[in-house]
């Protein structure tokens, strides 16, 4: 009798171990919804299935559930069986493609708060939830349990939202998904990674033309697609590099010798060619080598963040008497608005609102000023500008973080070193005049030189970290922290920075407030721009 019980003891371990290994080898995720088909809503909405696991699953029994107030069953599956690695499509009537058919799913679109859709295993054990919009004044809880913190976007008419990757699960809903504008039923999802060009540089040396640029990629995910750098040379193609691979927010490098024999002015393109790129505005540079002998306008300054109570401008820079008269501006969400400008060389003030501008900065010429119908707010936290001629002809373009100027400060092309956005060092800013001129550096042996120290933020005090380096053209990181290794501020982010010149800062966090007093830790990497050693150095400072 002990020896049957042992064995049905055994037994019944045994089938619990089998029921877990088919758990985990079988996981089915929802991975695309449509919520918010173009048009009526009527009977078309759909919810596609992913099994992710290594084994098949009955779907038998199992639920679909829909979020509103509160989560309520509006489906229950037949005897399906959903393959490994397979999608499973269900859909209302109008869905045509459809395998499994639902009355009526009556999926909400998070008009005023969040919405949701679950799937619940037929046990009872398991589930996979996708929560969407914002707030969460129901509760509606996520798969742990509790009200979700976490959310997808809310759906605009005839997007879908996809899982990116297919079949990746963090649990995190505002991790996990993201919209798609071409949705894809019943198929896997198209990973939409953006790639962005940046820190374009052009330069002679030794009596060769240079350029070098950075690729780098701003999506959460690497693409699936093989990316094309092309360098063009007045049209004509001279250089190409493929990118196989980039991680998410990663980088590449790439420096090129363009085939110039003589003194004359060429245009020069960079074309980054990657299959799905969502943000194409980021992926083209044009200028000509000769850029003052050109007179195209170019972006100057900006104030983005503004202190409370003024606005926001841009200032452009026209180097000469110019024959284009119209412009656009865009950002990189593809908002936009048109202006014209004088022909005389001069600088010029964007604003929305002359009379507000004016306001907080009395000094600008009132020739300067251009009042811009259908302003269109700047990103505080960070964005891409690009300034094109009429004919959609890219004349310049900018990238900035939002950490790029405190707040109240605005943002400058430096003078002395071509191509380099720094926070002005005028503290009221200069528009409708030449940008400020950073006083002469001290002299000093070495590479580095910290100057400032111990630096009163409150009084408006600030740290200066001085360089002077051996190669003409350079690429730096420099970076505060505090004494537990935090890193609290960030003043150059792999940027292009010449021979000499000075980083500032103000003793403020990324955030913009002032930091505790204590000692901080500057840490400045850079490496020349043709390559070779690189230069690390930790220099200590202490805010008061």
């Amino acid at each position: 009798m002990r020896g049957d019980v042992a064995l049905v003891f055994r037994l019944c371990l045994l089938s619990l171990w089998l029921a877990s290994c088919g758990c985990l080898g079988a996981r089915v995720l929802i991975n695309e919804v449509c919520c918010n088909p173009a048009g009526a809503d009527d009977h078309k909405e759909w919810i596609e299935l992913y099994n992710s696991g290594s084994q098949d699953v009955n779907l038998a029994g199992a639920k679909i559930l829909r979020g509103g107030s509160q989560f309520a069953e509006v489906y229950e599956f037949p005897s399906f069986v959903l393959r490994a690695g397979r999608y499973l499509l269900l859909g209302e009537s109008q869905v045509e493609q459809a395998q499994l058919t639902a009355a009526n799913l009556d999926l909400q679109n998070a008009t005023s708060e969040t919405d949701g859709v679950r799937y619940l295993s037929p046990d009872g054990s398991y589930t996979d939830t996708v929560v969407y919009g914002q707030p969460n004044i129901n509760a509606l809880p996520d798969d742990s349990g509790q009200p979700a913190v976490s959310f997808a976007p809310k759906c605009p008419d005839g997007y879908s939202l996809v899982r990116l990757p297919n079949g990746t699960d963090t649990d995190d809903c505002g991790l996990d998904f993201c919209l798609e504008a071409l949705p894809s039923p019943g198929l896997p999802n198209p990973v939409r990674a953006d790639f962005a060009l940046l820190h374009v540089q052009l330069w002679q040396e030794s009596g060769e033309w240079l350029l070098d640029c950075w690729v780098k990629n701003l999506s959460a995910h690497p693409p699936q697609q093989t990316a094309t750098l092309r360098t063009l040379l007045d049209g004509v193609q001279v250089g190409q590099e493929n990118i196989t691979f980039l991680a998410a927010g990663d980088s590449l490098y790439f420096m090129n010798f363009l085939p110039v024999q003589d003194e004359q002015n060429h245009l020069v393109e960079l074309i980054l060619d990657l299959p799905g790129d969502p943000v194409p505005e980021n992926n083209r540079f044009s200028c000509n080598l000769l850029q003052q002998e050109t007179g195209n306008v170019r972006l100057n300054e900006l104030m983005y963040d503004p202190a409370p109570g003024t606005p926001e401008w841009i200032e452009l820079w026209q180097p000469g008497r110019a024959s284009r008269a119209d412009y656009l501006l865009r950002d990189a969400g593809d908002n936009h608005f048109s202006f014209s400008l004088p022909p005389e060389e001069g600088y010029y003030v964007l604003c929305g609102s002359a009379e507000d501008f004016l306001a907080a900065w009395p000094d600008c010429p009132d020739s300067a000023l251009v009042e811009v119908n259908g302003w269109t707010p700047l990103n505080n936290t960070g964005d891409s500008l690009y300034l094109y001629a009429a004919d959609e002809v890219l004349l310049d373009q900018m990238n900035y973080a939002g950490q790029s100027a405190p707040r109240g400060k605005s943002l400058e092309l430096d003078p002395q070193n071509a191509g380099l956005w720094r926070p002005c060092l005028d503290g009221s800013g200069t528009p409708g005049r030449a940008n400020s001129v950073a006083p002469p550096a001290p002299e000093f042996s070495g590479s580095l030189k910290l100057i400032g120290s111990p630096c009163d933020p409150r009084s408006g005090e600030r740290i200066e970290l001085f360089y002077q380096l051996q190669s003409p053209s350079n690429h730096v990181s420099c970076s505060v922290f505090d004494r537990a290794g935090n890193r609290v501020r960030v003043l150059a982010d792999n940027i292009s920075l010449g021979s000499s010149g000075s980083l500032a800062w103000d003793g403020r966090s990324s955030g913009g407030k002032i930091l505790p007093r204590g000692v901080y830790l500057l840490l400045w990497e850079s490496r020349p721009a043709s390559g070779g050693k690189l230069l690390r150095r930790q220099l200590s400072c202490v805010l008061l």
